[in-house]
């Protein structure tokens, strides 16, 4: 009888500390510590060729975002044995995902170059990353307006959204200068590299991703 209430009072006590883990992981304060930290190895990086030195064993750049019925995705591998940079532009159908065009992109010495600069264009207006254009850490998200927030600790994935008004923002996606929009920032405890994804959206239909991964 005294092997079981120990049993019991122990059981009682992983609970408790199971509970104000998950709770204590779902916290504004916890997630922004956990994304800052990381996200402000990448954001700002105005030349690409630096993230080698984030990222010695090579890296993926991915951007997205939508027009209309179709989605651009912009991806670029970083070889750690060349040191180049290269990638492709493509324009994907949301319903069936065909490509319909492709660029193919190379990014040295601090500039791109693409094998058709006339359709890269028509395709990536942005021509650069968010990241080369904007800083982000766990002070500058402790200052952002928080809309919302999650941590699932049977996967260890984790979210944290704010509602911004943010003139290098509005400027980089062409807002207006009193547009709001939503940034939300993505990660997992079980990715064991870096691997975070950025995303803004607003109520007119912008729906634009990014992430860096090793």
């Amino acid at each position: 009888m005294k092997g079981k209430k120990v049993f019991y009072i122990e059981l009682f006590f992983a609970l408790i500390a199971m509970l104000y883990g998950c709770s204590g992981r779902n916290s504004r304060a916890y997630l922004e510590e956990r994304i800052g930290t990381q996200i402000s190895r990448v954001y700002p990086t105005k030349n690409l060729e630096n993230l080698f030195e984030q990222f010695p064993n090579g890296f993926t750049i991915y951007q997205s975002h939508t027009e209309g019925e179709y989605r651009i995705k912009v991806e670029l591998i970083g070889n750690p044995e060349t040191k180049m940079i290269e990638g492709t532009i493509k324009k994907v159908n949301r319903k069936n995902r065909e490509i319909t065009s492709q660029v193919e992109v190379k990014y040295q010495n601090g500039e791109f170059s693409f094998s058709d600069e006339k359709l890269a264009t028509e395709l990536w207006g942005y021509k650069r990353f968010l990241f080369q254009e904007m800083m982000i850490n766990k002070d500058v998200m402790s200052r952002l307006k928080l809309k919302d927030k999650s941590y699932n600790p049977k996967n260890g994935s984790f979210e944290i959204e704010y509602s911004i008004q943010n003139s290098g923002l509005n400027q980089f996606f062409e807002l207006g200068d009193s547009d709001m929009v939503e940034i939300s920032f993505y990660g997992s405890n079980s990715n064991a590299g870096y691997y975070y994804t950025v995303s803004v959206e607003n109520k007119a239909g912008l729906e634009f991703n990014e992430r860096v991964y090793e």
